[in-house]
């Protein structure tokens, strides 16, 4: 037979996951330890050249190269489709304007995407790395 203080601890333990979660879920980027950076560029030569600059210098501890993706978008008033490639960086928010810096120093658009998330989960790949 389960005790009631068995099944009241379990239960407060569920609902601390759920809200522990849900607050995390709702962190802005300047609450978040880490975060995900989107960026897309024309060719995979130029993101090998972004992601090692910024795994090399510290600012992202892990980049993933999306070799091709299909981009749809309005540009100068005209829809245009275009094949990029799309880095997916994981760093620490703390160095996002740094990471942001230095991918735009390097990026010929002329205006480059940089979409960062924060990340609610525990990336152990991040709190391993020096970044």
């Amino acid at each position: 037979m389960v005790s009631y203080l068995g099944i009241t601890i379990f239960v407060f333990f569920v609902a601390f996951q759920l809200h522990s979660q849900l607050m995390a879920s709702t962190r802005t980027i300047s609450q978040a330890v880490y975060s995900v950076v989107y960026v897309t560029v024309p060719n995979q030569s130029v993101a090998k050249q972004i992601a090692k600059e910024v795994v090399k210098g510290k600012l992202a501890a892990c980049v993933n190269i999306v070799p091709t993706v299909t981009s749809i978008y309005e540009w100068e008033n005209k829809l245009q489709e275009d094949t990029e490639s799309l880095l997916i960086i994981k760093t620490k928010s703390a160095v996002l304007n740094a990471l942001k810096t230095k991918v735009l120093s390097i990026h010929p658009y002329k205006v480059p995407e940089f979409i960062a998330l924060p990340v609610s989960s525990f990336v152990y790949v991040i709190v391993d790395s020096e970044t």
